[in-house]
């Protein structure tokens, strides 16, 4: 069997460790970890299984290599219920936390490449003549006292952007972007955040506070300039820059959009 055929069978082997193990009866447990000991072999996962399959899953595989299924059966169990655990920074590298589990290694317990942004959009809307935009931005998983979060806007089309730093509230961030600096098109927004000299970017505004009303915000920047802060289909936010005569431009906007 060829490296690639083989992490694919460990991968739908490995697949059913999730809600469906936890409803099997005891025998029916045992059954199947002792088949899926097998295929894993006692040597255990080769390098390239543990570089293709993400950490819950060689995690799982270090459990039932070693035998460990209260381990196995409480790192399933946490996860079912949204509890995946915390994590922890070293060097610039972020590994997965779980006391209960012992001698797992560093590279079973990689997540740098897993690990995302969770982010909400609170509240957006102009104040004076910039945009003023509150929210949370945190890292996954790791817990830290000190976030540093920046608005980034990019352009659609052009690719470039403005980075408008953000300040920190008892309740997430604030942060002013002044559209006087943007040029005409779509400037869709992302979040940068970095913790502990690690940084992470994604698309920002699609998740949202639960009352939060996302209706198109208007604001004329001069007689030639309008900007309207509003909402991409994906849902993320946007500001839209248009030059010219403003109103002959939504209005185009509205027939070809």
């Amino acid at each position: 069997m060829s490296p690639d055929s083989t992490i694919s069978v460990l991968r739908d082997v490995l697949r059913v460790y999730d809600h469906r193990y936890l409803d099997l009866d005891l025998h029916q447990r045992e059954r199947l970890v002792e088949g899926t000991r097998r295929v894993i072999g006692e040597e255990g996962l080769s390098d390239a299984a543990r570089a293709a399959l993400p950490a819950s899953v060689r995690l799982r595989a270090f459990c039932i290599q070693h035998g460990l299924r209260e381990e196995l059966e409480r790192l399933i169990r946490d996860e079912a219920e949204g509890a995946p655990g915390g994590a922890v920074v070293v060097g610039g590298r972020i590994y997965a936390l779980y006391p209960y589990l012992r001698g797992v290694s560093r590279q079973d317990a990689d997540i740098t490449t897993e690990v995302g942004v969770d982010h909400r959009l609170d509240a957006v809307g102009w104040q004076g003549g910039r945009l003023r935009i509150r929210g949370t931005a945190a890292l996954q998983r790791v817990e830290t006292p000190r976030t540093d979060a920046e608005l980034i806007l990019r352009n659609r089309a052009s690719g470039g952007e403005r980075r408008f730093p953000a300040e920190s509230r008892e309740a997430g961030f604030e942060v002013f972007a002044d559209p006087a600096v943007l040029g005409p098109g779509r400037w869709e927004a992302h979040v940068a955040v970095t913790a502990l000299g690690v940084t992470r970017e994604a698309p920002f505004g699609a998740i949202r506070a639960p009352r939060f009303k996302a209706a198109p915000q208007r604001r004329t920047l001069g007689a030639a300039k309008s900007a309207t802060a509003d909402f991409t289909k994906e849902g993320h936010l946007a500001v839209q820059i248009d030059t010219g005569n403003p109103h002959r431009e939504s209005l185009l906007r509205r027939l070809f959009s």
